[in-house]
């Protein structure tokens, strides 16, 4: 999928992301909502597999189907020209696979704090009757922050379900799967408390408890094998915090965690000094004992006769004297027959040591961290050369890229060999830009390969053109290739004269917002002029003058109003009141005099307009945020944005709710791609 394609006319491509078994990954913007989100492709090869397809709905299907906070959020679920898509939640950050290596060893409160944030998704799944049966650090997601999220419920199935799926097939992936799974039975709840015990130990130690050669080796492990000590690996480890680990890991469902909520439970008492005497937790039963038993060797029967036992000939004695010239001659040639292949033999022994003391052999070092690979070197009979230091995105920095010569190849003993190191990512440091000209800063960073995205917003501050805030801190280095900042640029305060949008559909004025850079709310009346989905009126009226940014309220259609209406169905009108606390964040605050004076040579004269825009019109800039808020009621639905707004101090606004006496409304509230306010439940009878 090429950089720029809009998929389905909505969402822009902007890079991959990943790539699976059957689908790959992209970062995207969606040009309605004005955010970014992952777009989840099926590839082309599985777009005949009924099986692929099935899989990809029910991912679709299982998650919009859970309303939790630590997991990935579904927003869409469509088909272009053959191309079926999922559109998901973006989480800014990595999988905690990724995580764990970056991080290791990680201090015992974050662990619990992930594992709560884990196991609080997957309790939520639970309640709703799924089990996930494929939780691994590469299907959660954590931020910048810590904040944590599980994803991939593809393989998900109904508590209820039986399939010959579940039991005839292992599905999940081999290092995580419980010995009920491996065996090929159904999944149950406590197959998913397994898969969290085996991710703590990860968390805990840095490595999987069972790894081998063959997924089979692997899966005997899980079956047959005790879970090793984590407090073997790290003494630190109180005995408290192992136990949670060795009763999730139980060989029998039965003996583990019987929900989440105790696993839960327990894991956050874990570090409490009333624990710190706790006894090492035994496990009460083991399911089947796994061993490997070794079949007897059947019995001799009593009428077997052995080779010894049989009757020997008497007329042995009775030999001709003939034979025993014959016999000397036979042993004479066995004699010198011996002899030569001594000889023989010797002499490839000596050649062998000529050999082995004049050449040598260069050995693997790729990948080996450089005191190691100096070490096997030097074992090897060679000497270590010249190092070369090399940027990488695939060799950690401080392992050996290449050697010269290559692995494998025969050298004269006490030869060089010259390695080539990664000296890592090659990273560049993000400024602070706010206050410059965003097409002078955008050019330099898509040179440098980062990704850019821009957000306009009038503002009272800055010229058109110029950056209000960045979702990148100031100072901090980043790989270019997988970093993508966002600015929100001014579009200064412009005049516009309000079109006439009488008859339009909603899509209609959306798309004419969106361009004339206006902020539209809808409200919804029956009419008799206006067919449904067509604008009856706006406020202000088409043709006076406002200003960019502001907002229009618009008045749809319902149609005709229906002739009866039960009255247990009353439509009822209510507001609720809410408050937006304002987030002061210091990027965008211009003061910092002694970084910006080592960079004014570069900053040109933007930089320097900038600054006479902060002292024209206080010490410090106020900060401004850009505010998303999302509506459901009757009229309204979740996955648009109900208004967006610009604030710089704490605001109150009021959302106007339509619901019937069984429906329930909900909203929330977004500023910087965080939701900061939320309620899923609003009645007419609540407020």
């Amino acid at each position: 999928m090429n950089k720029g394609y809009a998929l389905g006319g909505r969402y822009e491509i902007i890079r991959q992301l990943g790539e699976g078994g059957m689908a790959d990954v992209y970062l995207a913007f969606d040009r309605i909502l004005h955010r970014q989100v992952a777009v989840k492709l099926l590839r082309l090869d599985f777009r005949d597999n009924p099986k692929a397809k099935e899989r990809f709905d029910h991912e679709a299907t299982a998650a919009s189907g859970l309303n939790n906070p630590h997991i990935v959020g579904v927003y869409d679920v469509d088909e272009v020209e053959g191309m079926q898509y999922l559109v998901m939640e973006y989480v800014d950050g990595e999988d905690l696979k990724q995580y764990i290596h970056d991080h290791s060893p990680i201090d015992k409160p974050t662990v619990i704090n992930i594992m709560e944030q884990i196991g609080s998704a997957v309790e939520e799944a639970h309640k709703s009757g799924l089990i996930h049966r494929d939780l691994k650090p590469q299907n959660v997601l954590i931020d910048k922050n810590g904040y944590v999220k599980i994803t991939d419920f593809g393989i998900s199935r109904a508590a209820s379900e039986d399939t010959m799926t579940q039991t005839r097939s292992i599905i999940g992936s081999i290092h995580y799967l419980s010995p009920e799974q491996v065996k090929g039975q159904m999944a149950t709840k406590q197959s998913d408390i397994y898969s969290l015990g085996i991710i703590l130990f990860e968390l805990l130690t840095g490595k999987v408890p069972f790894d081998g050669e063959t997924a089979v080796s692997i899966a005997m492990k899980h079956s047959q094998e005790s879970i090793p000590s984590v407090r073997t690996i790290d003494p630190t480890i109180p005995q408290s915090l192992e136990n949670v680990v060795l009763k999730a890991t139980a060989k029998n469902p039965d003996d583990r965690y019987a929900t989440v909520s105790d696993f839960n439970d327990d894991l956050k008492t874990s570090l409490s000094a009333d624990r710190s005497g706790e006894a090492k937790f035994v496990v009460p039963s083991d399911g089947d004992d796994g061993e490997t038993r070794v079949m007897p060797f059947a019995p001799l029967k009593e009428n077997t006769a052995l080779a010894d036992d049989k009757p020997k000939s008497s007329t042995k004695s009775e030999e001709t004297p003939v034979e025993k010239p014959q016999k000397k001659r036979k042993h004479r040639k066995l004699k010198i027959f011996i002899w030569a292949l001594l000889v023989a033999l010797l002499g490839f022994l000596i050649f062998a040591i000529a050999s082995s003391t004049s050449n040598a052999k260069v050995p693997e070092t790729n990948g080996l961290v450089e005191t190691d690979a100096k070490q096997k070197i030097e074992d090897a009979h060679l000497e270590v050369g010249k190092i070369t230091f090399r940027s990488s995105y695939t060799i950690d920095k401080g392992r050996v890229i290449a050697s010269d010569p290559d692995a494998g190849k025969k050298v004269d003993r006490n030869s060089k060999v010259n390695l080539v190191v990664s000296s890592g990512i090659k990273k560049i440091r993000i400024e602070n830009y706010v206050g410059q000209q965003y097409k002078k800063v955008a050019r330099h960073l898509k040179n440098e390969g980062v990704t850019v995205v821009r957000r306009n917003s009038p503002s009272s501050t800055f010229a058109a053109g110029k950056i209000l805030q960045q979702d990148i801190a100031a100072k901090k280095r980043v790989d270019p290739k997988k970093t993508t900042i966002t600015f929100v640029v001014s579009t200064g305060i412009k005049q516009i004269q309000l079109k006439d949008l009488t008859g339009m559909t909603k899509q209609q004025v959306v798309n004419y917002a969106n361009e004339v850079e206006l902020n539209p709310t809808f409200d919804y009346e029956y009419s008799d002029q206006q067919k449904s989905g067509r604008v009856i009126s706006t406020t202000p009226k088409a043709g006076v003058n406002i200003q960019q940014g502001s907002n229009v309220a618009v008045t749809i259609s319902r149609g005709k109003k229906p002739v009866k209406q039960k009255k247990q169905e009353q439509l009822r009108s209510f507001n609720v009141r809410i408050t937006i606390p304002f987030h002061e964040d210091t990027t965008n605050v211009l003061n910092q005099e002694q970084e910006e004076s080592s960079d004014s040579a570069a900053s040109g004269s933007d930089t320097q307009e900038s600054r006479k825009i902060i002292s024209q019109n206080s010490s410090s800039v106020p900060d401004e945020n850009v505010i998303l808020i999302y509506l459901k009621d009757h009229d309204h639905d979740y996955s648009t944005v109900y208004k967006q707004m610009v604030i710089n101090k704490d605001t109150t606004v009021l959302l106007p709710f339509k619901l019937l006496d069984s429906e329930n409304g909900k909203y929330k509230v977004v500023r910087d791609g965080q939701t900061i306010l939320r309620d899923n439940n609003v009645t007419y009878d609540s407020h």
